[in-house]
């Protein structure tokens, strides 16, 4: 019985980190512009801040490189 009960929870972790991931890649103005421009403080700023932001680590885990590259 707890088993059905971890897989409905992936489920709903799976879900939250696909819209964190999505979030950094089409939302966050710091992300988007580092990953656009390639260079520059908001760049190094994304390379850093990967290991605090959860929408960060959630575009690494869904799209296999870190947030401050492109797919």
């Amino acid at each position: 019985m707890e088993e059905s009960g971890m897989k409905g929870e992936t489920k709903v972790i799976s879900d939250k980190i696909k819209k964190r991931a999505e979030f950094c890649k089409d939302v966050c103005p710091a992300c988007t512009r580092a990953r656009n421009k390639g260079k520059g403080f908001l760049y190094h700023l994304v390379r850093l801040e990967r290991h605090i932001c959860p929408s960060c680590r959630a575009y690494e885990m869904v799209y296999g490189v870190p947030a401050h590259k492109k797919p």
